[in-house]
């Protein structure tokens, strides 16, 4: 079991006796080969699935089973509580001449390609899907690429490998009188989100939410089972697209490097 399912099953043990019986949740761990996995659990009958940081493979047959199983993919970043009051500060002052930062910190063992695939995830959450990606530039210890949105709200990506500091994410919108700025940390510290909105009248720092990523999920999948979701497979598909998008990007700049 990797150490970030460990940490998703200690969250469950926090959350009410309201919650779905905790013998029916099914952690998948998102190591290579996930997709299998997730067939086999989505083939229980589960109360309900957490999809624990899936790398970037492409799948297709977990997406026709029963759309009636709930699948909460548990991310990174885009798992923290803050993204929501995120998506609100960002998508209030974002136009389509925008260009947002958007900068991670992972240790030298992270992959690149799984690193991107969390980035457009938790742009995915907070501003909307990244349609368009090139990268730019890769060495041993960083990326950059850019993306667009569906709305025309151009992205940075960059990605630092190293131990010198602690994993993060953080994301930068400048306005013509202000920014906005989210920061996450890792979610093996207790630390919380900061999101922080600069105006005319100064700088305004969001309510902070002290919640672990990992509970936040699965309160999601308890707020999702209590609703009765008739589209439980929706996570799942916005994955897909993610990974479709990120592959994509990371073959063509592997081909233009060799020819």
């Amino acid at each position: 079991m990797s150490t970030s399912s460990e940490h998703v099953r200690t969250a469950l043990a926090t959350l009410p006796l309201s919650f779905p019986d905790p013998a029916g949740i099914v952690f998948v761990d998102g190591v290579p080969g996930w997709p299998v996995a997730l067939l086999h659990a989505m083939g229980s009958n589960p109360a309900g699935i957490v999809l624990v940081h899936p790398t970037p493979v492409d799948f297709a047959d977990p997406l026709a089973m029963d759309p009636a199983t709930i699948v909460v993919v548990d991310s990174p970043w885009a798992s923290n509580p803050a993204t929501g009051l995120a998506a609100r500060a960002f998508r209030a002052v974002a136009t389509d001449r925008s260009r947002v930062e958007c900068r991670v910190v992972v240790e030298p063992s992270c992959d690149f390609s799984t690193a991107l695939l969390d980035q457009l995830v938790l742009i995915r959450a907070v501003l909307g899907p990244v349609t368009k990606l090139q990268v730019q530039h890769v060495s041993d210890r960083t990326l950059y690429a850019e993306g667009l949105t569906d709305t025309s709200v151009a992205i940075d990506f960059s990605i630092v490998r190293t131990t010198a500091t602690p994993a993060s994410a953080a994301l930068r919108l400048l306005t013509d009188d202000g920014s906005v700025e989210l920061q996450i940390p890792s979610g093996d510290t207790a630390q919380p989100a900061r999101l922080i909105t600069v105006g005319p009248d100064g700088a305004v720092l969001a309510p902070t939410q002290y919640e672990a990523g990992h509970r936040s999920s699965l309160r999601r999948l308890r707020e999702l089972h209590a609703a009765g979701s008739a589209d439980g497979l929706a996570d799942l598909r916005c994955l897909r697209a993610d990974v479709v998008t990120t592959t994509a990007a990371l073959g063509d700049y592997e081909r233009s490097t060799f020819r």
